[in-house]
């Protein structure tokens, strides 16, 4: 049998009422799993095969933007 590491990306929006943009994402983090995936858009990004005992996919320092992601609101 092969090995495969498959990566999904998820999108669901939101609404909530709130004081604050803080407060709302707090309250959408307390959000149980079936509440968090209810009516998402589930799609798969990738499928890799990888030899068992193998680091298939890590996030390494500088192969991201941190600059584009923390300034994402600006």
């Amino acid at each position: 049998m092969k090995n495969y590491a498959v990566g999904v990306k998820i999108y669901n929006v939101f609404y909530i009422g709130a004081e604050s943009k803080e407060e709302a994402e707090q309250k959408v983090r307390e959000l149980d799993p079936f509440a968090t995936l209810s009516d998402c858009d589930f799609n798969i990004e990738y499928t890799d095969e990888y030899e068992a005992g193998e680091d298939c996919w890590q996030i390494k320092a500088n192969e991201v933007d941190w600059n584009q992601l923390h300034n994402k609101d600006e």
